[in-house]
């Protein structure tokens, strides 16, 4: 597997495949690009698709840089930079979305669209703001977070991996749960607690304004982790950007409706292709 290294000394692993624009997909919290595996197949079909696994997640390094988001973003600047990545997409999930938020004012001349699954600009909610983390998850309760990654990262992860996913596709696919859990499992529990406090710092909501590149925000219609409103307050605020809801999945769309995901992102595409990269970036 191909390696990046970053600034810090760090290696980011990343896996490529297939050939044409590329495609850039991040990862969400405690994942690994593992999560991408039957996506990327699929992409890589008509696309070069880059698969990255972020610093501190199982199969990178966690590097001397601290585990923020702050460096997620620097990490993912540093991607598309020293690929020289033009007119390429990218897919945020979760967590992976902030950091792309983060880089698209950096790298939007390399961007040409953006995909949103399933992230609110703030995790956090308060007085002012209900579309956080669901069941009213509010500043108070981090400290308490923090300290359940860390005194027992796999129990930990068994309450959250089943959180994840619509109660219908547990139902029906209780091996999908059981595979992404054991996939978590393998995470590093102080790196965790780190990008967990870090993303519970972050508030996006005014940033989005000033991110023109078009973006695709899909929202799982079941999502145990975010309401309704936050994926609508993300496509509402940024200027370029559409929403689109996926009945019967929940936090994890790509897994759990796999086809309409990829045919969601194909109709975004054939909506947002450069015109010069439509003939396979000859002009004229």
């Amino acid at each position: 597997m191909p390696q990046l290294v970053l600034p810090d000394g760090a290696t980011m692993s990343y896996a490529e495949a297939g050939a044409g624009v590329p495609f850039v997909l991040v990862h969400g919290w405690a994942a690994n690009g593992a999560f991408f595996n039957d996506l990327s197949t699929e992409l890589a079909k008509n696309y070069r698709v880059y698969t990255l696994t972020l610093r501190g997640h199982p199969g990178s390094d966690a590097g001397s840089a601290p585990l923020t988001i702050e460096t997620l973003t620097d990490d993912v600047v540093r991607f598309f930079e020293a690929l020289d990545l033009k007119g390429a997409y990218a897919i945020g999930w979760s967590m992976g979305a902030m950091a792309l938020w983060g880089a698209a004012p950096r790298i939007a001349a390399l961007l040409t669209g953006i995909i949103v699954e399933d992230m609110s600009p703030r995790v956090v909610n308060d007085a002012n703001w209900t579309h956080g983390i669901a069941s009213g998850y509010g500043a108070d309760d981090i400290p308490g977070t923090v300290n359940e990654i860390e005194a027992d990262w796999p129990a930990y992860v068994s309450r959250f991996a089943p959180r994840m996913f619509a109660a219908s596709v547990r139902e029906a696919c209780p091996e999908l749960e059981a595979w992404a859990a054991g996939q978590m499992a393998q995470a590093s529990a102080p790196a965790m607690s780190s990008f967990w406090a870090s993303m519970a710092s972050q508030d996006f909501r005014a940033a989005l304004a000033r991110i023109a590149t078009p973006m695709l925000v899909i929202h799982g219609g079941e999502s145990q982790v975010y309401d309704d409103g936050a994926t609508a307050f993300v496509a509402h605020t940024a200027p370029n950007a559409k929403r689109v809801v996926i009945h019967r999945a929940g936090h994890v769309p790509h897994l759990e409706a796999p086809d309409d995901f990829l045919n969601h992102i194909e109709a975004f595409v054939r909506d947002t292709r450069r015109p010069e990269l439509k003939s396979g970036g000859a002009t004229p």
